[in-house]
């Protein structure tokens, strides 16, 4: 039979017992530095020990701005790195550092890129893949490095990036283990910080700020991708920076402005910071039946108007699912009783709303959540209108390796001189809101919504407002409305009509 104090250390040893394995499981999954035991226990080869090359790095978002600890630090010897990933993080996240990363696998690709680059002194900053996948071929390798970015030119007011590069085979490394040599990345990486501190860090371009970094650095730096470095979500989301809840997308207008860059040329697309209101290039009519429309996917501009186009369907469509009644005004009527289009010189798409609607804010908390995150809904953002923003590019989707020859960055085809001319045609760019294009949302008259008229645009049926279309927009623009930019020539004012 048992006694007492048997019970007692049996007690003691199962919370011994306890106390060791969960300071064993510590070192095994919050990255300590390296121990003979664990590695004897379960095989573990341990390149360099983790602590050193955590203090060797410091971390810092696309946000970062000078910040007294972190630029304190930055002077002493024992750093050696920088690694930015492409997503805010607050001075704590900054402080704590890479030895706090939240994912063990996260750590270990910062050891994998420190470790290139300590035996790599002619590479500047290092980067991973983004997808988790086993290569047994030397295809599969490529195609797993090309699938981001690598190598870049900036010319002719174009930014082309592409994923091809060279190729090599890591020292040492078993199937798998290869790199790419590149000059640009999209993604998280390692940078020396010699060369941080020379180039620094600009968040003021958002979800763009690494294309601004690498753009400064003029393709001089050397860029390994290693295709045995996984860089998973937690570490390689991406998100606008210092720009994260701004209602306006100044991302791209900010980045062409300071570069003189309208075109950026993607291996799937072409976006743009500029979209054209050209009246020749892109004439007032239906965008299925105009020529350009067919032009873009050769690098010519996108019309403004299709932009708006995108813009008013999204919106109506969100209006319609939340029961929330509109009516087209101003313009954007006039657009349509004149071309069936929308007007390419116009500055926005004009909404009338019901003044009850235009009150009750949680109407555009549902409006928002319809419309999703591709725009912005700011309620009565210019008092007492309200507006919807678009938080993407103008862009199209192509397959843009037609443009090239071979794995080359200069492009024939879309440095045409025809191109070139529409695109001069753009300049000055302006990092103004009515660059981007908008909707406005009127309050307006009780009267406007006891009713509606039929109107057309780009083929699509909407809603006006009711009674002789032709007489009101005479009295707005005046007898040759037809003719004359309506912000130029209107005759009444948003005031007038509530």
């Amino acid at each position: 039979m048992l006694k007492k104090w048997h019970y007692v250390s049996l007690t003691l040893i199962v919370v011994i017992l306890c106390i060791c394995v969960r300071n064993l499981w510590y070192l095994l999954t919050q990255g300590s530095a390296s121990s003979p035991l664990v590695d004897k226990l379960f095989g573990q080869v341990q390149t360099s020990n983790l602590s050193d090359y955590t203090a060797s790095v410091r971390i810092i978002g696309s946000d970062y701005e000078p910040e007294e600890s972190m630029e304190i630090s930055l002077t002493s010897d024992v750093v050696k790195y920088v690694m930015i990933v492409p997503h805010g993080l607050d001075s704590e996240q900054m402080r704590e550092g890479v030895g706090r990363l939240a994912m063990r696998s996260d750590r270990e690709a910062v050891r994998k890129l420190t470790g290139f680059l300590d035996k790599h002194p002619e590479f500047d900053g290092a980067t991973g893949v983004t997808s988790q996948i086993q290569t047994e071929r030397p295809d599969e390798t490529n195609r797993l490095l090309e699938q981001n970015s690598c190598r870049f030119l900036l010319k002719n007011w174009t930014l082309i990036i592409r994923n091809s590069g060279k190729i090599h085979k890591i020292e040492g490394a078993k199937q798998g283990g290869e790199y790419q040599e590149c000059s640009i990345t999209e993604n998280a990486f390692l940078i020396r910080k010699k060369h941080f501190l020379e180039l620094r860090w600009r968040p003021d371009y958002g979800s763009l700020s690494h294309l601004d970094f690498f753009i400064r650095s003029k393709g001089t730096l050397k860029i390994a991708k290693l295709s045995n470095c996984y860089l998973g979500h937690s570490l390689n989301y991406n998100d606008r920076g210092s720009l994260v809840g701004r209602k306006e997308f100044t991302d791209y207008s900010k980045l062409g402005q300071f570069h003189s860059i309208l075109r950026i040329v993607l291996p799937n697309k072409i976006e743009w910071t500029k979209c054209s209101d050209d009246a020749e290039f892109c004439p007032e009519k239906p965008t299925a039946s105009r020529s350009s429309n067919s032009l873009v996917t050769d690098g010519f501009p996108i019309c403004c108007d299709v932009v708006m186009d995108k813009l008013l369907v999204a919106t109506v469509k969100a209006m319609n699912k939340i029961g929330m009644e509109y009516r087209a005004t101003y313009g954007t009527l006039l657009g349509a009783a004149r071309s069936e289009a929308i007007i390419p010189y116009s500055d926005d798409i004009d909404l009338a709303v019901c003044k009850k609607d235009n009150d009750n804010y949680s109407r555009f908390i549902a409006l928002q959540t319809h419309i999703g995150s591709k725009y912005r809904v700011a309620w009565k953002t210019k008092p007492p209108m309200s507006r919807v923003y678009p938080h993407f590019a103008a862009s199209v989707d192509v397959n843009t390796d037609k443009y090239f020859e071979g794995d080359g960055l200069e492009s024939k085809n879309l440095f045409d001189q025809k191109i070139l001319l529409e695109m001069k045609k753009l300049f000055p760019i302006a990092d103004s809101t009515a660059e981007r294009r908008f909707v406005d949302m009127y309050p307006s008259p009780e009267e406007w919504f006891k009713g509606f008229s039929n109107i057309t645009i780009n083929n699509r049926q909407y809603q006006g407002i009711p009674g002789d279309t032709k007489e009101r927009l005479i009295a707005w623009y005046g007898e040759d409305f037809t003719d004359k930019r309506p912000e130029k020539s209107s005759k009444t004012t948003f005031a007038q009509e509530i």
